[in-house]
């Protein structure tokens, strides 16, 4: 014949609540993915390449006060490109762009903020004027443009 001990009991239960949460964490609803945010340059162009980087580029100095031709090798140049949100819910995307030199050296570094974009919207990174991403280099010097996407809910998190 056994008895129950307190010490029995306490440890069956401790076992048992254990056992619980670890079952319930299973069960906690996922909400939904953030990655599907993507970036691309001026008509889709990909500026992580010298190339892609030349169509996306927007020097900011005219080459004559008469002139609509900009002069690359002057300071500054700005950045073009897009934001898509393809997620169901609305994000927040911080583009961090990162500009290169033709071995992959970064020389400078902007930040863009894209604010409650919504489920399927897209955000145009401005060509000129306020609000436009901009380094303080001229786009000559610039060989490509790296970026770094950080996406946010709008929600706060279930847990």
């Amino acid at each position: 014949m056994s008895t129950c001990h307190p010490r029995n009991i306490c440890a069956g239960l401790a076992l048992a609540a254990l056992s619980m949460v670890l079952t319930s964490c299973e069960t906690v609803a996922l909400g939904p993915s953030l990655a599907n945010v993507t970036f691309s340059g001026l008509n889709g162009s990909q500026i992580q390449t010298n190339a892609g980087w030349r169509v996306s580029q927007l020097p900011t100095v005219f080459l004559t006060s008469n002139s609509t031709v900009r002069d690359p090798t002057v300071c500054c140049c700005h950045v073009r490109g897009t934001v898509n949100n393809g997620n169901s819910v609305p994000v927040h995307v911080v583009v961090q762009f990162a500009a290169m030199t033709p071995d992959n050296k970064e020389i400078a570094r902007i930040v863009d903020f894209a604010q409650d974009l919504q489920p399927g919207a897209t955000f145009h990174i401005p060509d000129d004027g306020p609000g436009a991403a901009g380094f303080l280099l001229s786009c000559a010097s610039i060989d490509h443009v790296n970026f770094q996407l950080n996406v946010s809910s709008l929600a706060p998190p279930l847990i």
